[in-house]
């Protein structure tokens, strides 16, 4: 008897799509994790008194993290108000 595996029922343009979805949504999270982060953590290192050392690859690198890039925005709008108040 021959068993077929799940897999092989997936036509190959499903695939194709499926690798395009997930570049582009890498691909978002390294973008939006360029502004977000760096603008984070430099505002942070700010206040503190550091030297702004975050460059904008860092930051898309930090936003390719899987919890860290769903995690990007919200924490640089809370940077944001923070400093609205504490600067």
């Amino acid at each position: 008897m021959h068993t077929q595996f799940p897999f092989r029922s997936v036509p190959p343009s499903r695939v194709k799509a499926g690798c395009i979805t997930l570049i582009f949504v890498i691909c978002m999270f390294f973008i939006i994790g360029c502004f977000t982060w760096t603008y984070s953590i430099n505002t942070w290192l700010l206040y503190f008194e550091k030297d702004q050392s975050i460059k904008w690859y860092m930051g898309g690198l930090i936003g390719i993290i899987p919890a860290f890039g769903q995690l990007s925005i919200p924490v640089a709008i809370i940077t944001w108000i923070l400093m609205l108040f504490l600067m």
